[in-house]
């Protein structure tokens, strides 16, 4: 019976109907994504990785939700703080600062995401706070990628070498 392959979560990546677990083997990045019900696993090996990025982004998304949903219960706070002003306050600090909170906080942090494009897969990453951990991390695909390609063009190298090439047919005209 075959040892299984040790799989170390790496990271995680949401979307708005599926989430994936990023996960590092000895030989490649596994992407489980899960999407309802269904499970289906891709794999980039590090021996067909063709970029690593590393970035930031704000997620417009993330944004747009945070202020509509900032907009709708200041609304609520504010009919609610003409009435009484001790109840509005008390109402905003509960309902609209949280948001408020999470949209400034996406402004001035954003997201670092670590990406592995492979010829037809991608696997990314996002970190919100774990700063260092997405660079370290970043670092790490690097080194094993370029360990894993480096040791293919030694392989390929070192193998046997190939047959001479046969001679050239002779232009003479005695074999016209």
């Amino acid at each position: 019976m075959a040892a299984k392959a040790q799989r170390i979560l790496i990271g995680k990546c949401s979307g708005m109907s599926s989430r994936q677990r990023i996960y590092r083997t000895a030989d490649a990045i596994e992407i489980e994504e899960v999407e309802g019900y269904d499970v289906s696993r891709k794999r980039v090996f590090f021996d067909d990785v063709l970029l690593v990025t590393y970035h930031r982004f704000v997620g417009w998304a993330f944004l747009l939700g945070m202020g509509v949903l900032t907009s709708f219960f200041g609304l609520i706070t504010l009919a609610a703080a003409v009435s009484d002003l001790r109840a509005g306050l008390v109402l905003f600090f509960i309902s609209v600062f949280p948001f408020l909170v999470l949209f400034v906080l996406r402004l001035i942090l954003r997201v670092d995401a670590v990406t592995v494009y492979g010829k037809r897969t991608k696997a990314q990453t996002h970190f919100w706070f774990r700063k260092q951990k997405a660079r370290q991390l970043y670092q790490q695909i690097c080194r094993l990628v370029r360990e894993n390609q480096e040791r293919r063009v030694r392989q390929a190298t070192t193998a046997a070498p190939r047959p001479p090439a046969p001679p050239p047919p002779d232009p003479s005209p005695e074999s016209a």
